[in-house]
């Protein structure tokens, strides 16, 4: 089973400079060879196979002896994530693949060969890169120096405000190291709270973005007041880019630790099935909605329980779980979204809106368990 582990690396003054050669010679190959492509299937329909790309790009090294410089097997890398990027085209109908920029994230991949090893805090990639000080969590530090012999490949990320990352692709047996407990647990994802268990927890919405709306503004702001091409706009613009970071950051680490808790104290996590993009179109929900990153929050959820052995059950967005009472199992046909506190004319119980949502969760869950 694959594992990436993110790290952040603090190369040397030279090494920096030659990462930026480096990205920047995988950018321009990647660039070259896809315009290369697209122009051969504007003209007659023509696939460029493989093998004459690999032909095409030993003519840019003898066009352009600066390539030279960068490692053979990095800009290997870029045919093959550039043919991965191109099949795409065909297969999901989503077009042309686009251009990189410099001016967004800048990356490139070193096969296995390519990587020397890790050594406590310090890794060696290639020659130029060697003995370079990373920093991550103990844990992912220690995980890293255990199972060095099955690093499989790595991806280097110079990011807009110039921070570099490096994800580390390792391959080992399913990591069973949290309890094996038995427990099922429902879970409704909301806009006031960002979780709500069927046992009573809510996970607060940090709302990162909307709390910090008034220095992102002003970050901007200084960046249009600068004159296009000088010094103190790239400066304003890194500064913007640090911040933006470092906010990703926070909810990254939010995200990560709500899905540690919840894998950590249970068996069977049942979610909804939601489509975000459906509820992107209410103009009214849609920016709290695009803060919370319930996609990416689903994503880390799956992965990770697919490494701790856990189970995720995804029942029907169209299950009406708020509307049903979990007591009696009557549905309320007249309750609105704004209806945060219900009660059930049946029974008479009275409900909180996401705590009820995530109980009915939870039994619609353990109902789909039992069929299986």
């Amino acid at each position: 089973m694959l594992k990436a582990i993110k790290i952040r690396l603090y190369p040397s003054k030279e090494q920096e400079e030659y990462i930026s050669r480096l990205v920047g010679s995988c950018r321009f190959v990647y660039n070259n060879l896809l315009a290369y492509k697209i122009e051969k299937y504007n003209t007659n329909k023509e696939t460029v196979s493989f093998s004459e790309l690999g032909k095409k790009l030993v003519h840019l090294k003898l066009e352009n002896e600066w390539l030279k410089e960068s490692h053979s097997k990095v800009l290997q890398q870029s045919l093959i994530n550039l043919e991965s990027a191109y099949k795409s085209f065909f297969k999901n109908g989503c077009g042309f693949p686009k251009f990189k920029t410099k001016h967004g994230n800048q990356t490139c991949r070193f096969p296995v060969d390519a990587i020397g090893g890790i050594y406590g805090n310090r890794i060696n990639i290639i020659r130029q890169l060697k003995n370079i000080h990373f920093k991550c969590s103990k844990k992912d530090e220690i995980f890293l120096n255990k199972n060095r012999f099955l690093i499989k490949s790595g991806t280097l990320t110079k990011n807009k405000s110039g921070e570099v990352y490096f994800s580390i692709l390792i391959d080992r047996e399913n990591d069973k190291t949290l309890l094996n407990i038995n427990e099922v647990i429902g879970i409704d994802l909301g806009i006031k709270d960002f979780i709500v268990d069927s046992n009573g927890k809510k996970y607060e919405n940090i709302k990162i973005r909307r709390n910090n709306e008034k220095k992102l503004k002003k970050l901007h702001h200084k960046i249009s007041n600068k004159n296009k091409g000088g010094k103190n706009r790239e400066k304003a613009r890194i500064k913007l880019a640090k911040f933006y970071n470092r906010l990703n950051n926070i909810k990254e680490n939010y995200l990560h630790n709500i899905s540690n808790t919840l894998l950590n104290e249970n068996q069977v996590i049942v979610i909804e099935t939601l489509s975000i993009s459906n509820m992107m179109k209410n103009n009214n929900l849609a920016k709290s909605i695009q803060e919370l990153s319930l996609f990416r929050f689903k994503q880390i959820l799956k992965y990770k329980a697919i490494w701790y052995d856990r189970d995720i059950i995804e029942i029907n967005q169209w299950f009406p779980s708020s509307k049903l009472c979990n007591v009696c199992n009557i549905k309320n046909t007249n309750l609105k979204l704004s209806d945060r506190i219900w009660k059930c004319e049946k029974c008479g119980t009275t409900h909180d809106r996401d705590f009820n949502a995530a109980i009915n969760i939870r039994n619609e869950g353990k109902r789909i368990i039992e069929i299986k």
